[in-house]
């Protein structure tokens, strides 16, 4: 792998015990400082053999201070001119749905693995592009789908794996926000839409539990309460989706529930199976907290534990740097990629021309 370039301003030592001393370590640097960057940002530091040289975010104070806080020795607000200035072994590209494509397209031509946010990309076209450049370099483009690295999804699957429910042939999924996230977590909110920002999380978990593809979508949107808003968004998305070995899913995501619930995401997930059934509920939280000013439900996503981060983005970043560190492919793969925004952009079609869309 590739060392640090010298003539650095600042240096963070990498805390390796005597153990990892001889993993090779592996410079990377991280473009997106908001929503996720950060937990990508304590779970490299947290990992051996990994060196966070650069951090990029067109927000320049917001790249200062996550360098700042991070030990990071080098800021940039050009993800161009920080690919061209550092050597980098690896990154993570955590920047809103839209602006997937051009950062993963360079950094791959730069000679650096990507952990990429999903979905991957917003058209199939673009998807495809970005699979084929990963196939030209040889270099992993891993779409951190979080139920992929969830413990009750693992779990699950694993119950499937081992034949003691059967085979999975039908599906109900939901994934809900409050109007919190369009409104005023997302800034970018009307530049993407629901099958990419939510319901690509489903569509991947489907598409791995049934282990088929999908063949057939038809979806049905509704829209008003946010177009009342100054949002040309849909509210809602109803999509079923049939695969190539039989098996079906409904999935339903809106992103209109009131701000007054407890917790942001609604998410629940029911497969019926040949020989038993499986559910995946994401609304029981380990923790359960009420103050005399309001109630709130943790959850179980992740969080801090002994100052080291613990959960879905850290497992996805520690899976990531694994397989770079040991030449190996990540179990989430490009084409695992494709095949999602494939699935996705079908739902918008078949909620804008009102019939089913074959894949």
């Amino acid at each position: 792998m590739r060392r640090r370039r010298t003539g650095q301003t600042c240096s963070r030592s990498p805390h390796l015990s005597s153990e990892t001393q001889t993993v090779e370590h592996l410079d990377v640097a991280v473009i997106g400082v908001g929503l996720q960057g950060g937990g990508h940002l304590a779970s490299y530091r947290a990992l051996p053999g990994v060196n966070l040289v650069a951090v990029c975010d067109l927000n320049a104070e917001a790249a200062q201070a996550a360098a700042a806080a991070n030990g990071i020795p080098n800021c940039y607000t050009d993800y161009r001119e920080m690919l061209a200035r550092e050597k980098l072994d690896a990154v993570s590209v955590v920047i809103p749905d839209h602006l997937h494509y051009e950062p993963t397209m360079a950094a791959l031509a730069a000679g650096a693995h990507v952990l990429l946010e999903k979905p991957m990309a917003l058209s199939v076209a673009e998807a495809e592009e970005m699979a084929a450049k990963a196939e030209e370099t040889g270099l992993n483009l891993m779409v951190n789908f979080s139920h992929r690295h969830q413990l009750p999804s693992i779990m699950a699957k694993q119950r499937i794996d081992s034949g003691e429910v059967g085979q999975p042939i039908y599906a109900y999924a939901r994934l809900n926000n409050t109007l919190f996230v369009p409104t005023k977590m997302l800034s970018w909110s009307r530049k993407t839409a629901l099958p990419f920002w939510l319901i690509s999380h489903e569509l991947d978990r489907l598409r791995w539990f049934f282990g088929s593809e999908a063949q057939k979508v038809y979806a049905v949107s509704y829209s008003g309460v946010l177009k009342a808003k100054g949002y040309d968004v849909a509210d809602l998305y109803q999509a079923t989706v049939t695969f190539d070995n039989g098996a079906i899913g409904n999935v339903e995501s809106a992103w209109i529930l009131p701000e007054t619930a407890p917790w942001v995401a609604d998410c629940r997930t029911h497969f019926i199976c040949t020989d038993g059934w499986l559910d995946i509920d994401h609304m029981e939280p380990v923790v359960k907290v009420a103050t005399s000013q309001k109630y709130s439900h943790p959850g179980i996503m992740g969080g801090i534990i002994r100052g080291e981060p613990v959960g879905t983005v850290f497992e996805a970043v520690k899976h990531f740097v694994r397989c770079v560190q040991r030449g190996e492919k990540t179990d989430v793969t490009p084409e695992d990629g494709v095949a999602i925004t494939k699935i996705a952009c079908a739902i918008v079609e078949s909620a804008e021309r009102g019939e089913p869309v074959e894949l």
